[in-house]
C-alpha cells in the first residue's frame, strides 16, 4: 500500500522527532547526564546474549509473517506488521535483560528511568486510545497504524511486569 508524501513527510518527521526526544531522555536519566549508559562485564554479556534472543525473534516473526502473507491477505497495515516484528524482538531483549539484571545500567537513575518508562507508555495508550475514539484505528476493515501506539503501550506493560516479577522473586529469594 502506497502512502501519500504527506504521510510519509509524518511518518519520519516522528522518527526523527522520536530520536531527538530518546537522546534527552538518556541524558536526563544517567547520573553523569552522558548519552551512553555504562555496564559491568557481566551486563554486557548478559545483553549480548539478549540481542541474540531478540534478533531471532525479530527473524522467526518475519519468517511467520512471510508464510502467512502468502496463505492470506492480512488485514494489517504493512507498517504495523514489521513493526509488531521490531517490537517483538525489543520486548524479547528488554525481558531478558531485566529478568538477569543486565538492563538498568551502572550510572542510570532508577527512579527517573522508572518514571520516563510510564510515562511513555502512558503517552501511547492516550494516543491509541484517541486514535480508537475519532475512529482511526481501523479503516476499511483494515488495521491502521495508529495500532502501533497499543503495541508500544502492551511492550512497556510487559516489560514492567518481568521487572515487577523479578523483583518480587529477587525479594523472596533474600
Amino acid at each position: 500500500m502506497a502512502r501519500s508524501g504527506a504521510e510519509a513527510i509524518g511518518i519520519l518527521t516522528g522518527v526523527v522527532v522520536g530520536v531527538i526526544c530518546s537522546l534527552f531522555i538518556l541524558r536526563s536519566i544517567n547520573k553523569n547526564h552522558k548519552l551512553r549508559t555504562e555496564y559491568d562485564e557481566m551486563q554486557k554479556r548478559v545483553r549480548g546474549e539478549a540481542y541474540m534472543y531478540g534478533f531471532f525473534a525479530l527473524i522467526f516473526y518475519e519468517v511467520l509473517l512471510g508464510l502467512a502473507e502468502i496463505i492470506t491477505k492480512l488485514p494489517v497495515d504493512p507498517l504495523v506488521l514489521h513493526f509488531m516484528g521490531i517490537l517483538i524482538g525489543v520486548t524479547v531483549q528488554a525481558g531478558y535483560s531485566i529478568w538477569h539484571d543486565a538492563y538498568v545500567g551502572l550510572n542510570t537513575q532508577t527512579n527517573r528511568f522508572l518514571i520516563t518508562m510510564v510515562v511513555i507508555g502512558g503517552i501511547n495508550l492516550f494516543v491509541a486510545i484517541m486514535a480508537w475514539i475519532d475512529g482511526r484505528m481501523v479503516k476499511d476493515g483494515i488495521l491502521q497504524t495508529p495500532f502501533i501506539n497499543f503495541m508500544v503501550f502492551v511492550v512497556f506493560l510487559i516489560l514492567g511486569i518481568i521487572g515487577l516479577v523479578k523483583k518480587t522473586t529477587a525479594r523472596e529469594e533474600d
